[in-house]
């Protein structure tokens, strides 16, 4: 009887430190995310010095007072500029390269294969993890709903034109365009069995 108390104590301590080690790597997972996500708001905001009371057209011209100081030059080259998910308050910093290092971040990244973010024609490709701060709103997003990417010189509105999830060896949605402007989006789908594919066109 004394022994079974004793494997009950034992058990019952054993029991509050993992709930207390799962409690604990779960506040750091969320402050990392947050602080992750702060630290991605402060370089948009210097590097893009946004208004939200002025309306963003299909392109709007940056005026030479909004361009990034020389001093930000390793900010700038670093990143390309950022994706806004407006209705689900997303934004992630643009970037070249979609290894796991720079995608676990919280970056996303274009393709080697993508056109460059201001042609005027092209297949804007970008990949990102899909997590709650970053593509994971993909998988919720409708035909028709909107998506900015602010660039160092343009601001462009894309709209949803398709969704599809396909194999991790399918590359046909990542062909060269040449007669018009799109944004292909890649994330995870099925525990990265499958991806999701989203194609939007510019709008206007």
């Amino acid at each position: 009887m004394k022994k079974r108390k004793i494997s009950n104590v034992i058990l019952t301590i054993l029991g509050l430190i993992l709930l207390s080690v799962s409690a604990l790597y779960c506040f750091k997972l969320v402050y990392s995310h947050y602080k992750r996500d702060k630290e991605t708001e402060q370089v948009i905001e210097e590097l893009f010095n946004i208004d939200e009371d002025v309306p963003t057209p299909e392109m709007v011209e940056e005026s030479s007072e909004e361009k990034p100081k020389e001093n930000d030059f390793v900010l700038t080259d670093k990143y390309l500029g950022y994706i806004e998910l407006s209705n689900y308050g997303i934004r992630r910093l643009i970037t070249t390269g979609t290894d796991k290092a720079t995608l676990d971040k919280g970056l996303v990244g274009i393709l080697s294969v993508s056109s460059g973010i201001d042609d005027e024609v092209g297949n804007l490709i970008i990949a990102g993890h899909s997590t709650y701060n970053t593509f994971q709103k993909l998988h919720y997003m409708k035909i028709g709903e909107e998506i900015k990417i602010v660039s160092h010189q343009k601001t462009y509105i894309y709209k949803i034109t398709e969704k599809h999830t396909i194999e991790d060896t399918d590359m046909s949605y990542f062909n060269k365009i040449t007669n018009k402007k799109i944004l292909t989006l890649i994330t995870c789908k099925n525990n990265g069995k499958q991806r999701l594919i989203v194609v939007a066109e510019l709008r206007g």
